[in-house]
């Protein structure tokens, strides 16, 4: 009973961390929906899409080595990796944004010539976003880790209020539409960059272990490799769809898409309560606690999707001030693959914690193949709804994919061991 409650505790903490900044978007939605058209829309959701592909690349997955070697490592060791991870977080990341610009830049003025929208600056903002949430990210990491949800709380509601204040001035006040829509974010992160520099200035007197991060490298590169494959997943069915044409209804999708999003903050609550608890159980080959972290992460995030898809219409037209209710299909289709990611992560949070990367970039690579194939011809015979079914259905693929490479490297290691010659 004790351990139940206290892990009921930490649920809403870090739920709490999750919905309150939720709540507030969710309360001025309805002002942002007024003040921005479904062209907005459009280039909010086109240049937004790329973030699945290049962000993995721009922090190289470097958190997840630091949570698979956390309870491997005494505090000193924690310590100095995590300084490690913080410097690489800057310097690192920001070299390969910058590259990361230069290349999309390059694909959008010469290969994607009929595209609707100016580059520029959108992209600049949409891209330098990403490399100033690494140090944020890692601190929300470290006090999951060390199971601090007060602090995790504070920091996360605070970032969360700042942005939705941040996007209260930028769209609703100054009336900037797509550009303020997409400075908010920048800005936001800019602050808590130099805020974290300032508190954790002493990594910068802790050498940097160049041989750690050799490994870190290697250890990350495929799942670096296989989270930017994640792209086919989240972000290519709107880089499919805007080459359509229908820039308005494009817009709407993407505010159906945007509705549907609100359930990956429950989802990540969820994950963040009992992504410690897995990883443990993982580690010591505890298959009842393992099971019973699955149950609860897909029974709780599947109850949830449920309840948005009985009352999606009331929802959208409360939360978009009645502008955008045509988004309610395109959402409640959406929402369903908040409970295949689900089932997905599960599964691919195995792989990652029993050290085998290269599944998981098996898994992506695969499944890459698949949605390169099957996501143009969606989008082009049966249009947005199209698009959005096959969101849905590229989870379980994915699913599959890894559960077949899971049961061929078991299979192999028992060849391997009953016939060693």
């Amino acid at each position: 009973m004790g351990k139940a409650v206290k892990y009921i505790k930490m649920l809403t903490t870090y739920m709490g961390a999750s919905l309150i900044p939720m709540l507030l978007n969710l309360l001025v939605n309805p002002l942002i929906a007024l003040n921005m058209s479904p062209e907005d829309y459009a280039v909010t959701g086109y240049f937004t899409s790329f973030n699945a592909l290049i962000n993995p690349i721009i922090t190289f997955y470097l958190l997840h080595y630091y949570v698979k070697s956390y309870f491997n490592l005494d505090e000193e060791g924690r310590l100095k990796l995590r300084a490690t991870i913080f410097k690489a977080l800057i310097f690192f990341s920001f070299g390969v944004a910058a590259l990361c610009l230069l290349l999309l830049a390059g694909y959008m003025l010469l290969i994607d010539t009929d595209l609707q929208f100016p580059v520029f600056p959108y992209l600049l903002m949409s891209v330098f976003a990403l490399p100033l949430a690494g140090i944020y990210t890692l601190e929300l990491t470290d006090f999951k880790m060390m199971k601090k949800s007060s602090a995790y709380f504070r920091l996360s509601v605070t970032n969360g209020v700042a942005l939705v204040v941040m996007n209260l001035l930028m769209v609703v006040l100054l009336k900037w539409g797509a550009i303020g829509r997409l400075l908010s974010p920048l800005i936001v992160n800019l602050l808590f960059f130099i805020f974290l520099i300032i508190r954790h200035w002493n990594y910068f007197k802790i050498p940097f272990d160049t041989a750690a991060f050799k490994d870190i490298l290697r250890f990350c590169l495929p799942l670096a490799a296989s989270a930017a494959l994640g792209y086919f997943f989240n972000g290519f069915d709107r880089t499919c769809l805007e080459s359509i044409g229908q820039v308005h209804e494009y817009g709407i999708y993407v505010v159906g898409a945007q509705m549907a999003a609100y359930l990956t903050t429950f989802s990540a609550a969820v994950n963040s309560t009992f992504q410690p608890d897995m990883y443990k159980a993982i580690a010591e080959k505890d298959r009842k606690a393992f099971a019973s972290s699955v149950g609860l992460i897909v029974g709780s995030v599947s109850v949830v999707v449920l309840l948005f898809i009985l009352f999606a219409p009331l929802l959208i037209r409360i939360l978009t001030a009645g502008r955008y209710v045509d988004s309610t299909p395109y959402a409640r289709i959406l929402a369903l693959s908040t409970i295949t990611s689900s089932i997905y992560y599960v599964i691919n949070n195995y792989t990652v914690a029993k050290g085998w990367p290269k599944l998981y970039l098996y898994t992506t690579v695969a499944g890459s193949i698949v949605m390169a194939i099957a996501m143009p011809r969606a989008a082009s015979v049966w249009g947005f709804t199209g698009a959005a079914v096959t969101v849905v259905l590229s989870y379980l693929a994915l699913s599959i994919f890894n559960l077949v490479f899971i049961r061929i490297r078991h299979w192999l290691a028992f060849c391997k061991k009953t016939h060693p010659e």
